[in-house]
């Protein structure tokens, strides 16, 4: 019986979801002793139809966790914009203190669980902010993580105090799917209902100067990723014409896992000569030995073509037959009229 009649691969293996980055912002200088947040930048990812992933025009806020050499001060802190990002603000605000060192780092969204907060690090040659995070994903949500640079409040700094910048990373990896019509002239597909029906939906990102932040205890695949229909609809496709292709209207957001893991793909085609629709076929497919990672976009690709793109599992061999013509014989001129002599009469008769 042939099972794996549709083949899943990845059209471009993974892109930093850094590469479009194309914001700039000056930060100002601040004469005050306050300590402020300024230039909250969060890297891009690519461009999609629907896009979940934070800017600094919707970040909206974040929650801000601050040490001392001699221990914390700020605590989940929530600074907010009311301004598209461009200004933030915090209560009750606090102030720089000469001859004390600073780490900061974010996280947003600010109602994110937190826990195990530490100054790690011997000097502000070095500090960081460690932390563990408990994230339950749906989907749509973006998780960011940023750690600003150590501030040493020393004379120089206290003559002209600057706010705190964070540059946001993403730490969840993003992911789409895209359709490619192979199956010929003058079919046109279809694609609705893609979907990933065991994403993990709950883990816990460990943040420390030891490593890189990573990802742990992902265990529940309890999660449905609905990406909609291929087009610029949840629900109606658009058609794909011959040698074209098409991508899922969401993209989607999924916690990063080792290529140990494997993700249960489906989705329905409609087939189409031109406009008229000729069947409709659901599919089952399986993402294996891939590694999702922490701030990368994944584009899933599926090219269908006439051998795999009917799925029968009561009939294994129900895949497209190219309908043929061939000449099967010539018949004869009318022997009883092929000696007649018809007489053309000329003008004037």
């Amino acid at each position: 019986m042939k099972k794996n009649l549709f083949f899943m691969g990845i059209a471009a293996a993974a892109m930093l979801a850094s590469c479009s980055n194309d914001e700039t912002m000056d930060m100002p200088q601040s004469k005050t002793k306050a300590i402020s947040f300024t230039n909250a930048f969060v890297n891009n990812g690519t461009r999609s139809i629907v896009d979940p992933s934070f800017k600094k025009e919707t970040l909206g806020s974040f929650a801000v966790y601050g040490f001392t050499q001699n221990g914390q001060i700020f605590d989940g802190t929530t600074v907010t914009s009311s301004d598209n990002g461009n200004s933030w603000t915090y209560t009750p605000q606090q102030f720089w203190v000469k001859d004390n060192q600073y780490a900061f780092a974010a996280i947003a969204p600010a109602n994110t669980t937190v826990a195990n907060e530490t100054l790690e690090g011997a000097s502000t040659t070095d500090y960081k902010v460690g932390m563990t995070v408990s994230f339950t994903n749906d989907g749509a949500t973006d998780l960011l993580h940023a750690s600003a640079d150590p501030v040493d409040a020393n004379d120089n700094f206290m003559a002209s105090p600057i706010p705190v910048s964070f540059n946001f990373y993403h730490q969840l990896a993003k992911v789409k799917f895209s359709f490619a019509n192979n199956v010929g002239e003058p079919y046109n597909i279809e694609v609705t209902d893609v979907k990933i029906t065991n994403a993990k939906k709950s883990g816990t990102l460990t943040i420390n100067s030891e490593k890189q932040n990573a990802w742990s205890e992902v265990t529940d695949p309890s999660l449905e990723l609905d990406f909609g229909a291929v087009g610029n609809s949840q629900d109606v496709a658009e058609a794909i014409e011959h040698n074209g292709e098409g991508e899922t209207y969401y993209e989607k957001l999924m916690i990063p896992t080792e290529s140990s893991e494997s993700y249960n793909v489906t989705f329905t085609v409609k087939l189409l000569n031109g406009t008229v629709p000729m069947g409709t076929y659901n599919h089952t497919a399986t993402i294996s030995n891939v590694e999702l990672e922490l701030g990368y976009c994944y584009d899933f690709k599926a090219t269908l073509t006439s051998d795999n793109i009917v799925v029968d599992p009561n009939d294994p061999d129900a895949q497209l037959k190219p309908i043929v013509f061939e000449v099967t014989n010539i018949e004869d001129w009318n022997k009883e009229n092929q000696d007649q002599t018809v007489n053309i009469p000329t003008v004037g008769e």
